[in-house]
């Protein structure tokens, strides 16, 4: 990479960080019930319930703490990490039982009959890490630590391996419809089938081990963190490069349909656990990721626009007589995970780091034509060239935070250093 293209990406990147968290904080900050506010319109006028959701809540505080411990001078970042965590320890947590609720009314009441889940908990415990090592506070670490124990006690499936998903208040794995709180629900809140196990719950507890791992080398996390791995890349990638979604208790996976912006993602948390455990994964990891990188861009990839489009199946655009099944709308989350997977595979893969560079590059043009809006701040919910309707849609509900943008945006200035 040229010195002036890397200087040139630097100073872009920084200051899309910095515009998007001036637009995100302080105004997500809930003064009044605590942790932070999820529904704003197309303009950012607060406008909903303003449940909270342990997904947000977790991905907001890490967030801020990523940025205050990459920009120190933004003072109001390193206050919101703070109120964030005081909410996840404060309100989130289960006092009585341990665990994390999933989701509180904006009052902090609990919903779902207090029911918890492990995908809320990997952010939870990333979220915690961040916040440590934000501010050497040892409390921070030992929410961590006592989230890890709760799911090694309650989660983790003895006889097959990895975690169960879904769970009681009491930590009771949720494993059929009669015992969950919506009466004959078929789907956990996530959406994954409730008695299987899933790939996005996996991969996002990937992640959290490797980070927990980074500031606390236990031997147990690192045992839970090599499980994992084997079992999201072993059991539920298959070649040439997709992933199986769901899967059976035992692991045995069920065909689905393919959620192109999971697989990216994946690839990405494969590529950290094998960093986390310096190399012990490797070369088998770095295989399965590049192979994943490589049939996304040739099924997801939109050639003429770039962009990766949503959902399909595992070779592109699938015909079902005469109708093509196909998601080709651009969201956000994708796009964003797709920045730091392309950068990570250029970065691994010297000799073929150009074709890397020319998607990652293509990539980022296409988020500035399409994605970020320019005028109000913050991240289109998707790509304008697919869905024009976004410009009027919200900045923000439950489920579209500022982690996604905020992570890339961070790991790609991270990465460049290396170049």
């Amino acid at each position: 990479m040229r010195p002036s293209l890397k200087e040139s990406l630097r100073t872009e990147f920084e200051t899309e960080l910095r515009r998007l968290m001036g637009t995100w904080f302080p105004r997500c900050v809930d003064r009044e019930h605590g942790g932070f506010l999820c529904d704003f319109d197309h303009r950012w006028t607060p406008a909903g319930a303003q449940l909270k959701m342990l997904e947000y809540q977790a991905r907001q505080t890490m967030a801020a703490a990523r940025c205050a411990t990459h920009a120190p001078d933004l003072a109001p970042l390193r206050e919101a990490a703070h109120h964030g965590f005081r909410y996840l320890k404060d309100r989130m947590w289960d006092r009585n039982l341990g665990g994390w609720y999933r989701l509180l009314d904006r009052t902090g009441n609990p919903l779902e009959e207090a029911a918890k889940h492990g995908h809320g908990t990997s952010y939870a415990i990333s979220a915690c890490v961040a916040c440590y090592e934000l501010t050497a506070d040892p409390e921070c670490l030992d929410l961590a630590k006592r989230a890890f124990a709760w799911l090694e006690d309650h989660a983790h499936d003895p006889r097959h391996g990895g975690y169960f998903v879904f769970y009681r208040q009491d930590g009771t794995p949720i494993l059929s419809q009669n015992q969950g709180p919506a009466p004959n629900g078929s789907r956990d809140p996530i959406g994954t089938p409730i008695g299987f196990k899933d790939a996005n719950t996996t991969s996002d507890l990937l992640k959290c081990f490797s980070d927990l791992y980074r500031v606390w080398p236990d031997p147990l996390v690192r045992t839970r963190l090599a499980e994992t791995l084997s079992i999201l890349r072993d059991r539920l990638i298959v070649a040439p490069g997709v992933m199986h979604l769901y899967a059976h208790l035992d692991w045995t996976p069920l065909p689905d349909f393919v959620r192109y912006g999971q697989v990216l993602r994946s690839a990405h948390h494969l590529l950290s656990a094998s960093d986390a455990l310096a190399g012990a994964a490797e070369p088998t990891t770095g295989r399965v990721a590049r192979s994943m990188i490589d049939t996304l861009l040739r099924i997801a990839w939109d050639p003429r626009r770039g962009g990766f489009h949503l959902a399909g199946s595992s070779f592109g655009p699938a015909y079902v007589e005469d109708i093509v099944v196909f998601v080709p709308y651009k969201y956000w989350w994708p796009q964003a995970d797709g920045l730091k997977v392309l950068l990570a595979m250029a970065r691994r893969h010297p000799a073929d780091a150009a074709t890397s560079l020319a998607h990652f590059a293509r990539l980022w043009d296409y988020i500035k034509t399409y994605v970020i809006d320019a005028r109000r701040g913050g991240w289109l919910s998707a790509g304008l060239d697919t869905t024009p309707e976004a410009r009027r849609k919200p900045k923000a509900t439950m489920w579209k935070d500022a982690s996604h943008e905020t992570e890339a945006l961070l790991d790609v200035l991270m990465m460049l250093d290396s170049f």
